[in-house]
């Protein structure tokens, strides 16, 4: 396991530790006061605290994630604060002494802290091999056929496009008019008469 794995295993468990305070914390404000029912059957102390743990984990998702953006990361910033703060709120407004208020506010603090440092881990990116491209030099028979049609009014495209039609019009003309080399084939030797007759 590479430090990555393990520093995000960290937050999951920093954050479920947090969550689940903060979640009860929640749930004993909203009986404290009464936050009602839906439909007279669900109390919503148990259902408005898991928008508050649905939005930190919303964020840390994302902050975790190696397939968002760097401008969504720092944006889940936003949703991660807000969840703690009310997480916080929770805490403290619940706690009976000092000792609960400070273990409040630092169960969110700890899991803020960490999993700010672990979104700023990067896995080490593989080194990839970049295989330069031949540059082609251009003559000055092209230079002068570029002027005469108009290349550098045309756009990117449309340069490329009459760059190659224009090449490969030359290689063809280049291989129209090369010499061919003669063939090789067997050499018809005199015969042995044709050989005395000559020595005559």
């Amino acid at each position: 396991m590479n430090s990555t794995t393990i520093s995000k295993a960290v937050v999951y468990v920093v954050a479920f530790i947090a969550g689940t305070m903060s979640y009860g914390h929640q749930v004993e404000l909203g009986q404290h006061w009464d936050f009602g029912s839906l439909l007279g059957v669900l109390p919503y102390a148990y259902i408005v605290p898991l928008t508050v743990d649905a939005l930190a984990f919303i964020g840390m998702m994302i902050r975790n994630s190696d397939e968002v953006t760097d401008s969504s990361r720092r944006a889940a910033l936003v949703p991660l604060v807000l969840a703690g703060g009310m997480s916080v709120a929770a805490n403290v407004a619940m706690a009976r002494n000092v000792a609960q208020v400070v273990v409040g506010v630092w169960t969110v603090a700890s899991y803020l802290i960490a999993e700010y440092f672990a979104a700023k881990l990067k896995r080490r990116a593989t080194p990839v091999e970049v295989v330069e491209k031949a540059t082609v030099k251009v003559t000055d028979t092209e230079k002068e056929a570029r002027k005469r049609a108009g290349y550098h009014g045309k756009s990117k495209a449309e340069k490329a496009a009459w760059t190659k039609s224009y090449r490969e019009r030359v290689a063809r003309r280049a291989e129209a008019v090369a010499p061919v080399s003669p063939g090789y084939g067997p050499v018809d030797a005199p015969s042995v008469r044709e050989v005395a007759a000559a020595a005559r």
